[in-house]
């Protein structure tokens, strides 16, 4: 992907390549050079391999790729070249490439309402009395969190997941359930850590589904949910 941008960038440079040779001194040979550069990308082949070229880049880009195409034979140096500066879109294929081969950005609290902070407890306190609703609100609302789980623990286990949480920082609401609690928890986890945090909480909780809302630094939220191994 780095060598087509690349390409599409010097597409320009091709109309003043010629004239920084002495053209008119270097006989045959540099003339041919002078017609070969100025006509490669406006006559075919060359029109439609730049046209190709800013097809495949423009998809890769995340974005409609048939005007570039168009631009690219109408305007053949400069559509490549401003398709070189176009910013990759959320979730499309260069987008992805370029999170996976860059440094991924610091964890960063969510912020806004209490209901897009904390979008599986805000599901939950519909179901539970209006005072436990505000205990768990006053509970999480002052939490900077980018991370939220919400898991069932039997009895047995529930202190052990509470010892966790607290060694993980996570700040927990708990509310009985059936034969055990329904515990949300909320805290920063940077995004490497996520994954052994989830492994965690599947050790502690492994009776029943949990559930997972990260808030990365940069896109919407994303939810997960982990279901009890059939082992």
């Amino acid at each position: 992907m780095k060598a087509t941008r690349i390409l599409l960038f010097l597409s320009p440079l091709l109309l003043f390549v010629p004239p920084l040779v002495p053209v008119a001194e270097g006989g045959v040979g540099l003339a041919l050079l002078d017609m070969f550069y100025k006509g490669l990308l406006g006559r075919f082949p060359g029109n439609a391999l730049m046209a190709f070229l800013c097809y495949t880049y423009a998809a890769q880009l995340g974005r409609d790729a048939w005007p570039w195409v168009t631009g690219s034979l109408a305007w053949p140096f400069l559509t490549p070249f401003i398709l070189a500066f176009m910013p990759a879109k959320y979730g499309s294929a260069a987008d992805e490439q370029q999170r996976a081969g860059g440094r991924q950005a610091p964890a960063k609290a969510a912020t806004g309402a209490f209901e897009a902070r904390f979008p599986l407890l805000a599901a939950y306190l519909p179901s539970v009395s209006e005072a436990a609703g505000s205990e768990a609100r006053a509970r999480l609302d002052p939490v900077r969190a980018n991370f939220e789980f919400s898991a069932f623990v039997e009895r047995a286990g529930f202190e052990g997941l509470l010892a966790g949480a607290a060694q993980r920082e996570f700040t927990v609401w708990s509310n009985p359930e059936d034969n055990g609690f329904r515990v949300f928890g909320a805290g920063m986890v940077a995004a490497k850590a996520t994954e052994s945090v989830t492994a965690w909480l599947r050790q502690a909780a492994p009776r029943r589904k949990i559930a997972a809302a990260t808030h990365p630094a940069e896109g919407p939220t994303k939810y997960f949910e982990y279901y009890p191994s059939a082992d």
